[in-house]
């Protein structure tokens, strides 16, 4: 298959009318000379339907949901298909190639929390405008996240709920295919990302998919996400086949974050998925010779969603505000 690179001013007219599979590079040039590269693949089906889109590696070091929708490209057979899929393997190829974690090597923004629409931003603006401009013309979307290297991530699946009762349903159908345990309806708008209520804002149903930890994409972790996205495709008639409907929790509650307070060598005493209680041990920061300089508990009894597992723990690294670097522990309050 030959790899055609095109400008994203001409990536809509690349493609072919008629069924099939096309790979293109789309290339946009920021204001300071960085090349923006977004791989997309298009697969047309034989048949009319909806406008699916699959995407990962917004977070360069996120692999199972790369792996994944490398699978999805081959897996599908246009002529078996009804619809357009259109997938996304890696978001940010640049981060991708230099083993980078969550921020971005250019400008160190965190570019789920962007909103498209800044085409004279940084380079991170730039490559979230230039996504949502391949992606804006989606029924649906489905973003594939996963616990980077220093991240013990427990499975879930956040889903975005805002806009009509139509958009909202769409949205949970796409969630109930993934085999996790628990799926998370959101409806406060500060707890949901920019980039997914901008696509709610055009229109598209979406939810993005938590699934792996600590930068190693094992077999079931990729197994989860690709099976998600075939259920995905079977709800929505794009294939043929009854779509898994696996038992899930939907959870709710107050999502909220352990920082610490100094730079030092974290040593966590949770694990992901854990419900801990009010007072719980958290684990404890001591400084390089292991002297303990705090420790921490549980304010209220949480399910931990993820905890930093690097003992590397350096407050003073805040690009832009964002507290990565301080992060101990992710919980959501079980008890409001």
């Amino acid at each position: 298959m030959i790899t055609q690179s095109v400008s994203l001013d001409h990536f809509q007219s690349s493609w072919s009318d008629e069924p099939g599979y096309e790979q293109l590079l789309v290339n946009r040039i920021h204001h300071s000379g960085e090349l923006i590269e977004l791989p997309v693949a298009r697969i047309r089906g034989a048949q009319p339907g909806p406008f699916l889109t699959v995407m990962s590696g917004m977070h360069a070091g996120e692999y199972s949901g790369i792996l994944a929708a490398q699978k999805l490209i081959s897996t599908v057979d246009p002529m078996e298909l009804s619809g357009t899929l259109i997938v996304i393997p890696v978001i940010s190829t640049r981060a991708f190639m230099e083993r980078n974690m969550q921020l971005s090597p250019i400008d160190q923004k965190e570019v789920h929390f962007i909103r498209p629409g800044n085409s004279n931003g940084t380079y991170s603006d730039l490559l979230i405008d230039t996504l949502f401009e391949v992606v804006k013309n989606s029924d649906y979307l489905i973003d594939s996240h996963a616990g980077e290297m220093a991240q013990a991530l427990m499975p879930w699946v956040p889903i975005p709920i805002k806009g009509s009762k139509n958009l909202i349903e769409n949205s949970l159908s796409l969630a109930r295919g993934f085999d996790v345990k628990y799926i998370e309806p959101r409806s406060d708008e500060a707890s949901i990302p920019p980039f997914c209520l901008a696509l709610l804002e055009e229109g598209i149903s979406n939810i993005w998919v938590e699934c792996g930890k600590n930068g190693v994409p094992t077999p079931k972790n990729i197994a989860t996400h690709l099976e998600g996205y075939i259920a995905a495709m079977q709800t929505l008639d794009m294939i043929d086949g009854e779509p898994a409907r696996p038992p899930q929790e939907v959870l709710k509650g107050r999502r909220y974050q352990i920082n610490a307070n100094m730079s030092g060598v974290w040593h966590p005493a949770v694990n992901e998925g854990e419900i801990v209680e009010s007072g719980q041990y958290l684990g404890r920061m001591t400084d390089y010779f292991g002297n303990t300089l705090e420790e921490f508990h549980a304010p209220q009894r949480s399910l931990v969603l993820y905890y930093w597992s690097s003992p590397a723990i350096n407050v003073n690294r805040r690009p832009f505000g964002y507290d990565w670097h301080s992060g101990l522990v992710s919980l959501l309050d079980l008890e409001s």
